[in-house]
């Protein structure tokens, strides 16, 4: 058997120095397919507060010229109001995958070392190509099976090799890499507590992330690209204008109708990943719907979905449990990218907290 692939461990204990010292702060990057959004949390005794943000555009693409990119991570470093030394960052969009696997049960040592050996079966991007890691949930109580699941984290390794080479040009440690999904699955967690089982629809200019949360723990993780490639560039002109948020009675009548086919599609998937999770587990999402990202604070967009689903629908605040300074509550511009910070602020509180 061929040896195929390498993880994201691997690649990071090679290409990063250490952090000798533990900073103060807690920084979280992720890396879209269209903005680079940056988070500062601050972890205190009682208390982890946010400290600084920012938002770039990445130019529509996460791989940019070398040159584009220093300068991008030069840009957040000025925009930051604390030393930018070591960070986290995630990928997000088409950089990165997760694919659920189930295998019979073996040691962690055994399972990497099987993945390390036989990547290229479970993936379609070359595994040369390949930067990956593997998760394996917590196993219900009373969980009887001889089979595992696990997920396994892909991510495109000249995409994480050329930020991280951004980064150190710039003087500045990457931590870990995280990808969108399990940064979620903490920003949630955190904000939102451990209990019970919910579905998280990440809705971004790409498509929508879905993720099945079960006692804090992935239970179900689907992708899908949007059907139309416009939806994007659609809601962001919808959104831009503020006043049109109030009511969707302001909107034209093209305009709402784009608008109800962006709201039929996402209806859509979401009963189509709600329905599989319940074939494959036979148990009730009793927490409802959590929705996220930039494209869910279109009109109605909660409502639109609590009523086709019948079932709660809670636009999730990635901030809930985060102490944000007033200032910064009062700023229209954090008012207006803060449901955009969800991945961020998952990446930023994994280098705040030990929990993970």
């Amino acid at each position: 058997m061929r040896h195929v692939g390498e993880t994201i461990r691997q690649r990071i204990g090679r290409t990063a120095s250490s952090v000798l010292s533990r900073s103060p702060y807690a920084v979280g990057i992720d890396i879209g397919s269209c903005l680079l959004k940056t988070v500062v949390l601050q972890p205190g005794k009682n208390e982890v507060s946010l400290k600084a943000f920012s938002m770039q555009v990445t130019g529509g693409t996460p791989f940019q010229d070398e040159a584009s990119q220093v300068y991008l991570v030069e840009s957040i470093r000025e925009n930051m109001t604390i030393p930018l030394q070591s960070i986290g960052m995630a990928l997000s969009g088409p950089s990165v995958f997760v694919k659920p696997l189930s295998l019979p049960e073996m040691t962690e040592e055994d399972l990497r070392e099987h993945l390390s050996l036989e990547l290229d079966r479970y993936i379609v991007l070359d595994a040369q190509d390949a930067l990956w890691d593997v998760y394996h949930p917590k196993r219900s109580h009373g969980a009887a099976s001889s089979e595992q699941e696990y997920f396994l984290a892909v991510a495109k390794k000249v995409c994480v090799e050329s930020w991280i080479t951004a980064c150190r040009q710039c003087g500045v440690t990457v931590r870990f890499v995280d990808v969108d999904a399990f940064a979620l699955i903490n920003m949630v967690t955190y904000n939102y507590g451990h209990k019970g089982a919910c579905l998280l629809a990440h809705m971004g200019p790409t498509g929508i992330l879905m993720i099945v949360i079960r006692e804090g723990e992935p239970a179900y993780i689907r992708k899908v690209s949007f059907q139309v490639e416009w939806y994007g560039d659609f809601l962001d002109q919808v959104l831009r204008g503020q006043a049109a948020l109030e009511s969707r009675k302001e909107l034209g009548v093209s305009e709402a109708l784009l608008l109800e086919q962006f709201f039929q599609e996402a209806r859509n998937q979401i009963v189509e990943t709600v329905e599989s999770f319940f074939d494959l587990s036979g148990q009730d999402l009793d927490r409802g719907i959590l929705l996220s990202g930039g494209y869910v604070v279109a009109p109605e967009m909660s409502s639109t979905l609590a009523a086709a689903l019948r079932m709660p629908v809670t636009l999730v605040d990635p901030f809930q449990e985060i102490a944000v300074p007033e200032a910064m509550q009062q700023d229209p511009h954090f008012q207006q990218i803060a449901p955009l910070l969800s991945v961020a602020v998952g990446v930023a509180l994994r280098g705040a907290r030990t929990h993970d």
